[in-house]
């Protein structure tokens, strides 16, 4: 029952539906939070620097990038070509609900 690194981490990924922001990111466990750290910060990057941070094969690191567009965290750049598809990071996610404050909240706030 020993998983490698890459089923725990489409495990993690396939376990929600929301978006997922930058700060979920601590969440996730080695190596998916190292290599997300480090594009997020890029702002930019290719599938091929994804991949050298994650240490998994092309087909795998694709299929990880793939999740997280759909979740909200990558968009595919327009930059894309035939030969390397890069990838822009998301600050912020939006489909999340936003919670209605509590009623009484300006009686705390006084």
């Amino acid at each position: 029952m020993n998983e490698n690194p890459f089923e725990i981490a489409i495990k993690e990924l396939e376990a929600g539906t929301e978006d997922i922001r930058p700060s979920d990111v601590v969440s996730f466990s080695e190596p998916l939070r190292s290599a997300l750290n480090y594009v997020i910060r890029l702002g930019r990057f290719s599938l091929t620097e994804f991949q050298e941070k994650l240490e998994f094969t092309r087909e795998e690191t694709k299929r990880i990038a793939d999740i997280l567009v759909v979740r909200n965290l990558f968009a595919v750049s327009r930059f894309s070509n035939a030969e390397e598809t890069f990838y822009e990071s998301r600050l912020t996610a939006m489909t999340r609900p936003l919670n209605r404050p509590p009623s009484d909240i300006w009686k705390k706030i006084e």
